[in-house]
């Protein structure tokens, strides 16, 4: 069972074991029952009984309570309410999970006491919680010989994956992982792969590049795929061409429009919330949202269909763009991408070389009190291997390609090469990442790896320290290639190496290790903070990592350390490989020399209040009494993409959808600084990374 109930002392242990999620409940009971999981109104992993006069949940998460059909309250993080006796149903946004209450016969009042919240029944009561996991296995695997067609009729399966047809799978856990793909012989699929009958079509020519396009479209709206000389949607009835010539422009484009206006109409069903972007679209078209409910998926589509493109596209940031190599070698790592609703592209690269050291111009606007003649990370007179005093290109053959920009956060390539801008995920990595398990040990460890005498002083004081995460940091000077072997062989969460890579390989204090001779790799994630260390770190992936940072091209000791740090602490602050990377490097300009090898969306803390998120002050908009603040949230795969979240700038009870678009607030002065005081979260301040621990509001005025 992926997921396990624990009674321990004080209270009940969740662990969801895919995720490697731990969390707890505070209870003044130790009874823990087995229990069904169909009083609960939506679907669930698993449930137990527990008897408690309260539960304490050690976050502040948004609570929905209903009675009924009915909300009967909903309680945003922080909040408090309370109602009289009788059966509720408790929807709690916990930490990476789905935690549901279900409490019969009984008071219920909500309140918030410092981080923690409380939930009083008033005397022990009979309570069952019951647990969704946000991730889930593939169903089955559909396998496909080597034409065009046969992949159109596996994405066709894709919908099989869906827990629902309503407006509500705009939520990420109603959204199953599509089933895998295999090559074989001929087309095979289970029984129970059998696409939906949603009634919507996408007709596309049978080709590898379209195809691939169309797939998390096809995906989110249970649609089969058929061969068609003209790109179109069929929906019932109706026929809609592609607003685009670009088939992935079009897919895409249809993709966030049919997502948001299904954002805006769930209000209408288990949600009945106050959404900032219901007002939006609303105030831009007339739709009616409870009538659209109620619709068959076809026909809701089809009318989403005839509202124009533009008045959703830029309501919502989309997370990830995934290019795909149109061949069907790629195939096979399809649904992995798809399970995390992407944009899907499969475009020419445009090919070029890397530079071999980094622009000074961009160095210096960057750091613009820095000496841009400082160290090359990778330029040291005492190299061991023999005097050379630039590292070269740490694989020759390997040739940089430049894919096309996206707009969005993520960028994976699929592909052969070395992306510059983009993640290169492995099928391998995404496998391992559904593999995962915890056991008894729930502490995160972290591998500090310091080869380089002059670099101490970056390994100092890299990660923090949070509630609810337990860190063991182990740092490491001056080691051998025989130790470095073997630390890159011991189990740990993360590893974190400052040093120099050179063509050979990693630089030891007696010579050099090459990982690409490594038989196995205990870190799951990792970022190697030296020049040139994709293919170092393309071979940790291939050993058993799930995924790292690496860098391209030579960098400047100044902006490897500042962007070291940054990754670092932004990883321990919640943010997944992409959303680090993304906000560490975003004053570095598009020369950044770091990637993302392997899976981009792991992440090494649980946030405990959705996704995690990024205030933005301009001091240009500085007023008399207020400031503009602008707050960004960062998909993960945690919690993926339909999630809304509450503004902690602000009492209203408005919600907005988690995505790096900005969301405005004008905020006073006093209020920015209790929030600056209430705990340690990132602040990009005129485009540098602050830390509101470290910042004060007279600072910014």
């Amino acid at each position: 069972m992926n997921v396990g109930f624990e009674a321990i002392d004080g209270g009940l242990r969740i662990d969801d074991r895919i995720e490697s999620v731990t969390y707890e409940i505070g209870l003044d009971g130790d009874s823990v029952e087995p229990a069904e999981t169909d009083p609960f109104r939506v679907p669930l992993t698993r449930a137990v009984d527990v008897t408690t006069s309260e539960l304490v949940f050690p976050t502040l998460p948004e609570i929905f309570a209903y009675c009924g059909d009915e909300v009967a309250f909903d309680v945003t993080p922080g909040g408090c309410s309370e109602a009289d006796a009788g059966t509720y149903e408790l929807d709690v946004s916990a930490v990476r999970l789905k935690l549901y209450v279900r409490v019969v016969d009984s008071p219920v009042t909500v309140d918030a006491r410092g981080d923690e919240t409380v939930v009083d029944f008033g005397a022990p009561t009979r309570v069952r919680i019951g647990v969704r996991s946000l991730h889930e296995h593939p169903a089955g695997t559909v396998t496909i010989d080597d034409t065009p067609r046969s992949l159109m009729r596996a994405v066709s399966t894709f919908g099989s994956a869906l827990k629902t047809t309503s407006p509500e799978r705009s939520f990420p856990t109603m959204r199953g992982h599509p089933p895998t793909i295999e090559r074989g012989e001929r087309f095979e699929a289970p029984n129970h792969l059998e696409p939906p009958e949603t009634g919507v079509r996408i007709e596309v020519p049978p080709r590898y590049d379209t195809v691939y396009a169309v797939s998390s479209l096809a995906y989110y709206l249970g649609a089969t795929v058929a061969p068609g000389s003209t790109p179109r949607l069929v929906v019932g009835d109706r026929a809609f061409d592609f607003p685009y010539d670009d088939v992935a422009r079009s897919a895409n484009a249809v993709l966030r429009h049919c997502f948001v206006l299904d954002c805006v109409v769930r209000t209408e069903g288990i949600y009945p919330i106050d959404l900032a972007e219901r007002a939006t679209v609303l105030d831009r078209v007339d739709l009616d949202p409870a009538a659209l409910y109620d619709r068959s998926l076809a026909a809701r589509t089809a009318a989403y269909l005839d509202v124009p493109l533009d008045v959703t596209d830029d309501v919502f940031a989309w997370h990830l763009t995934a290019d795909i190599e149109p061949s069907i070698e790629r195939a096979p790592l399809l649904p992995y991408l798809v399970n995390d609703l992407p944009f899907v592209r499969s475009p020419a690269p445009d090919a070029d070389v890397a530079s071999e050291t980094p622009d000074p111009a961009t160095v210096s606007e960057f750091f613009r009190s820095a000496d841009i003649d400082a160290f090359v990370r990778s330029t040291r007179a005492d190299d061991a291997d023999g005097g050379e005093t630039t590292d070269r290109p740490a694989d020759a053959d390997g040739c940089v390609v430049s894919p096309v920009d996206a707009e969005t956060v993520g960028h994976a390539w699929v592909g052969d090469d070395y992306p510059r801008g983009a993640s290169k995920p492995t099928i391998e990595s995404y496998r391992r990442q559904l593999g995962r398990r915890v056991g008894e040990d729930t502490v995160i460890d972290v591998t500090v790896v310091c080869n380089d005498p002059e670099m101490r002083e970056e390994a100092a004081d890299l990660y923090g320290f949070r509630d609810m995460i337990d860190f063991d940091i182990e740092t490491c000077f001056d080691l051998s290639v025989a130790e470095t072997r073997a630390l890159l062989e011991t189990d740990t969460d993360f590893l974190h190496f400052i040093g120099h890579i050179t063509e050979a390989g990693i630089r030891c204090h007696d010579g050099i290790l090459d990982a690409r001779g490594l038989d196995a790799v205990g870190a799951d994630a990792f970022i190697l903070n030296g020049c040139r260390s994709y293919a170092q770190g393309m071979a940790l992936v291939e050993a058993g990592a799930l995924g790292g940072v690496v860098t391209l091209a030579d960098v400047y000791d100044h902006v490897a350390t500042t962007v070291g740090r940054s990754v670092a602490r932004l990883l321990d602050a919640g943010f997944d490989l992409y959303g680090a990377l993304h906000v560490a490097t975003e004053s570095v300009a598009v020369d950044s020399p770091y990637t993302i090898v392997g899976n981009g969306g792991v992440t090494l803390c649980q946030y405990p209040f959705g996704s995690p998120k990024i205030a933005v002050i301009d001091t240009d908009d500085l007023g008399t009494e207020t400031v503009t603040v602008s707050i960004r949230n960062y998909i993960t795969r945690n919690v993926g993409p339909g999630i809304f979240t509450t503004s902690f700038l602000s009492d209203s009870a408005e919600r907005y959808l988690s995505s790096p678009s900005d969301h405005f607030f004008e905020v006073p002065y006093e209020r920015l600084d209790d929030v600056l005081s209430s705990g340690r979260s990132p602040i990009l301040v005129d485009g540098d990374l602050r830390w509101s621990d470290e910042l004060n509001v007279s600072e910014i005025r």
